[in-house]
This record gives structure tokens, sequence and C-alpha cells, in this order.
């Protein structure tokens, strides 16, 4: 069975959905100690230099086209790798988790609006239905099903940078659109980090230049070095490969699903107790997905 362009798309999402979703469980066992900038500094510094072996090379002999396309990759490597992830690991410094999880799940609708602005995609009614009731699966699960809970969320400078956050991945998706077929996969790849690295370095370097400054144990280093190699890098490759074939604001759609694999990790990982809320919320989630994805269904019964 082949499967089309689209199907295919639609797995590639939900495969870095899935491998996304597994640094939640992670960074809560990470030390507090650590700075937004320190921990956005190892993992993609660990990120680029997993890829080096693979890109260095083809980086070099295609290195004419990544500078004629440095006005679009820089900002891509800076926005959606080094600056995202500050603001997110600041954002969990100063707001709740309840209020980090309902306004990460606004990055699709970012997607959406941006790629329909912006880039001339077109969402069916039924592929708008879909995302509205994904939206409500992330609401149920977030709010543990107590809509009062809405009541008693209270802003914070973390909010509005977990919001910058979510905004600064939909400009990555749509400027991964831009990627021209001539430049490979992993160039690409290796421009961006190699932007997002150097970014980082100088606000790095102001880290480790105080006096009580200290590297991080094995341990953390270790699970840096797994949250580079499978999250961050599989991830965003499967994430970049998806978009070329089925554009942001559908690809963005699967992107709801990362918080009923983060419920499932929880569960299994760290032991946590399944609530109905949780149960309904997945529900929700897949349902509204496959309702907007009904065309690969189709897809996958004629292949």
């Amino acid at each position: 069975m082949r499967l089309s362009d689209s199907a295919r798309g639609y797995w590639l999402a939900l495969l870095a959905t899935v491998l996304w979703s597994t640094v939640f469980p992670l960074v809560r066992v990470l030390p507090e100690s650590l700075s937004p900038v320190e921990l956005a500094f190892w993992r993609w510094l660990f990120t680029f230099l997993c890829m080096a072996p693979f890109g260095l090379t083809a980086l070099k002999k295609h290195w004419a086209l990544v500078c004629s396309n440095r006005k679009w990759l820089l900002p891509a490597g800076v926005l959606g790798f080094s600056a995202y992830s500050i603001l997110m690991f600041e954002a969990g410094h100063t707001t709740d988790a309840t209020n980090m999880s309902l306004i990460a799940a606004t990055a699709p609708v970012f997607m959406a609006f941006l790629a329909c602005t912006f880039m001339g995609e077109r969402l069916s009614p039924l592929q708008f239905v879909g995302l509205a009731v994904a939206v409500t699966g992330v609401v149920v699960l977030v709010l543990e099903g107590d809509w009062h809970h809405l009541t008693d969320l209270s802003f914070t400078m973390g909010d509005l940078w977990m919001l910058m956050a979510a905004f600064l991945f939909a400009i990555y998706s749509m400027l991964v659109r831009r990627r021209p077929a001539a430049l490979p996969q992993k160039v690409f790849m290796m421009a961006m980090l190699g932007c997002s690295v150097l970014a980082l370095s100088p606000l790095m370097a102001v880290s480790v230049s105080r006096p009580d400054y200290a590297l991080p144990d094995g341990m953390t280093m270790l699970i840096m070095l797994y949250i580079a190699a499978i999250p961050t890098l599989t991830g965003y490759l499967l994430w970049n490969r998806s978009v070329e074939y089925i554009g942001a604001a559908r690809a963005g759609i699967v992107y709801y699903s990362i918080p009923l694999f983060s419920s499932l990790e929880a569960v299994i990982f760290l032991h946590e107790q399944v609530s109905f809320s949780q149960i309904a919320g997945g529900v929700l989630i897949i349902g509204g997905i496959l309702l907007s994805s009904l065309n690969i269904l189709k897809t996958l019964r004629r292949s």
C-alpha cells in the first residue's frame, strides 16, 4: 500500500507530535536551577552536534544556496528554535500549568490564521469543525472537565511569554514552507540549528560568566542529549516534511494531540492517575483530528 503525499504528511505530523510530547515529562525532572537560556542552549547545541556528522558536508556543498535564502532561514532558526525555547522555559517559571497548557494550544490557531492570511491556504467547513472540536478537547483536558476553573485563571507575564512562544512557532511553520526544492532537508536543518546556536551563544556566555555558575550534572546532560537527538532533531525533521506535504494549517490540527500524548506518558512513566476529563478530552482531540482529516481515510481505503 502506497500512501499519498497528503496521508504521509498527516502521519509524519502525528509522529512528530508524539516525539515532542515526551519532552514535557522529562522537563519536570530537570533541575530548576537551570535558567531558560541554559536549557535552550544545551538543547540546541546537542541537536547541532547530533546533526553535524550528517549535515556539515552537505551544508558546505550548498552554502551558496543557504546564503541566498538567509533572509528567511535566519529568522526561522532564531525564532522557531532559540527564541521559542527561551520563552517556553521562562513561562514555566512564572505561570501555572493550566494557563500554560491552554496558551500553548493556541499555536495551531495562529498557524491556521497565518496560513489562510499570508499563504493562501483554505480550510474546508469540515476542517474548521474539526479544529473547534480539537480545541474543545484541549480545554476539557487542561480544565479537568470543570468549566468553573476558567474563573480561576489569572494572567501573568508568563502567560504573555507562552503566547509569544506559540505565535513564534506558528511563524516558524510558515517559514518552513519557503524551503526551495533544491535545498536538502538536512542542509535546511543544519543552517537553522547553526543560526540558533549562534544566537544563544552570547546569552550563554553571560550565564557562564556568573561566579556561581556550574555545569549540569551527568544525568541532566543525558536527559538533554535525549531531548536534542530524539524529540528535537527527529521531531523537527518530521514536522518540516509534514508541513511540506499538507501545509501548516492542516499539520497544526494534529499538533492538538500533544496534551493527550503527554498525559498518557505521564501515566506510564510518572504513574499519574487517569481522570474522566483526560479520557473525554482525549476522545475530543482525536475526534477533531479525524474529522478534519476525513480525506486521509478515503485515501487509505483507495490505496
